[in-house]
């Protein structure tokens, strides 16, 4: 489906349908790629010039562009029995991205957006304003959705895993409370936070739970509770490494100590056994002294 007008020295061109990203309806869509573009009505080019004036002449005109079905907006053999070119939906605005293309943010009708969750429609086919001289694109006419997309193999608007990816978008918006208005960079983003949060709560749990079990285990006292957990926390490997070799300090449900660990009451050989055990471990250096720690263990017994 083609059609060459003339608009004073310019032309009124259907491109190919134009290769839009994922989603039920996309709201974002690329009118034309960067560098020389093929199209049954001739090729043109899209460059820093071209993006610049087409953007330069959306401000100027002031108001939405249209995006209408089967080019009814351009009349003539395009033109609906009845005479009528509704609107599927309208252009807001325009950008350029210098090496990707030219981009537009549309807002569809609610008919449009049922009809392409539908795939009733499938392809959107933008009017380009060419200049002749040099055929590059200098300005958007408006826009069309159409299941006869100008180039063969173009991407559809809406393909068959589409309402998949949108219901699964939907559900991750939800599930990090966020509004359907919320783009896929701000989803990530959140996404990315929450999984942070969430490996720094089962690090904290995790520390928690092998501190609980040291001291289950006799081999921590409350009084070093506070260095074990931050150990646990700054380096879990080292952390269980001292567990596997510490003494037991303090004997569960016995009134004598371990055969292997200094009778009860010899304050020389806890203070001893202490530092033999601060010695073994260089990684306790970090977290306190060779002296509090020695304190802290003899302590723990009176």
């Amino acid at each position: 489906m083609t059609t060459t007008q003339t608009l004073d020295s310019n032309e009124i061109v259907p491109l190919r349908s134009a290769d839009l990203p994922g989603g039920d309806v996309p709201l974002r869509i690329l009118i034309a790629p960067w560098g020389a573009v093929e199209s049954t009505s001739g090729a043109f080019v899209v460059d820093d010039e071209s993006a610049r004036l087409a953007v330069e002449a959306f401000a100027a005109h002031g108001t939405d562009v249209p995006i209408d079905y089967e080019h009814q907006t351009l009349g003539g053999e395009f033109a609906a029995p009845n005479g009528q070119a509704p609107a599927a939906g309208w252009i807001k605005s325009l950008v350029a991205e210098p090496g990707v293309g030219l981009f537009a943010q549309v807002e569809w009708t609610e008919p449009a957006m049922a009809q392409l969750a539908a795939r009733q429609y499938r392809y959107l086919s933008p009017v380009a304003i060419v200049r002749r001289a040099d055929r590059k694109l200098i300005g958007l006419h408006s826009a069309a959705l159409t299941n006869k997309p100008a180039i063969i193999g173009m991407a559809p608007i809406v393909s068959r895993d589409s309402a998949a990816h949108a219901a699964a978008w939907r559900e991750l918006r939800r599930r990090l409370s966020l509004g359907d208005e919320s783009d896929e960079t701000t989803v990530l983003i959140a996404a990315a936070q929450r999984l942070s949060e969430t490996d720094a709560n089962e690090a904290a749990n995790k520390a928690e739970q092998r501190v609980a079990e040291a001291q289950r285990t006799g081999k921590l006292s409350e009084a070093q509770r506070e260095w074990a957990l931050n150990l646990a926390l700054k380096d879990a490997a080292a952390f269980e490494a001292w567990l596997r070799t510490a003494p037991v300090l303090i004997p569960l449900g016995r009134t004598q100590p371990p055969t292997d660990a200094p009778a009860a009451g010899n304050d020389h050989a806890r203070e001893a056994a202490a530092r033999a055990e601060f010695r073994a471990h260089p990684e306790l250096a970090a977290l306190t002294t060779e002296e509090a720690y020695v304190a802290d263990a003899t302590r723990s017994k009176h």
